[in-house]
């Protein structure tokens, strides 16, 4: 199989994986995975709904949590690795975990309920881990 070919298929695995996350709770907005460098890979927001950040403000965002995770790095011999990043704004919740340098980031409503973000975040970690593992 040629180069052009596995990341073709490598990015449909991707965007399986995005619709994946979308479905885990009606309130998931927008699922992406970014690269390293928090370049967007693949991305998706649920139908009908109205992006809050400009293109420039989600590039910038995504940056910030690649260089969080990057950062974050330095400490994982004293601490261990990094699990996931939350932010809480008044508008909406922001998650991203890492994984083989691949950073999945989500945006939650605000209403969610406490009970039903935990469950997202630990349904996601446990994926990753168990996926980390095969």
């Amino acid at each position: 199989m040629n180069k052009n070919n596995r990341d073709l298929e490598r990015k449909e695995e991707l965007k399986e994986e995005c619709n994946k996350l979308l479905t885990l709770n009606d309130k998931i907005r927008y699922a992406g995975i970014l690269n390293e460098f928090g370049r967007t890979l693949v991305g998706k927001m649920k139908s009908g709904l109205v992006p809050l950040l400009s293109h420039t403000e989600a590039r910038n965002e995504f940056f910030i949590h690649s260089m969080i995770f990057n950062l974050r790095k330095n400490y994982q011999n004293s601490i261990g690795q990094t699990e996931f990043i939350l932010f809480q704004s008044e508008k909406v919740n922001i998650i991203s975990f890492i994984k083989n340098q691949l950073i999945y980031y989500l945006t939650i409503e605000r209403s969610i309920p406490s009970q039903e973000l935990n469950e997202i975040i630990n349904s996601i970690t446990e994926k990753l881990r168990h996926s980390a593992d095969s």
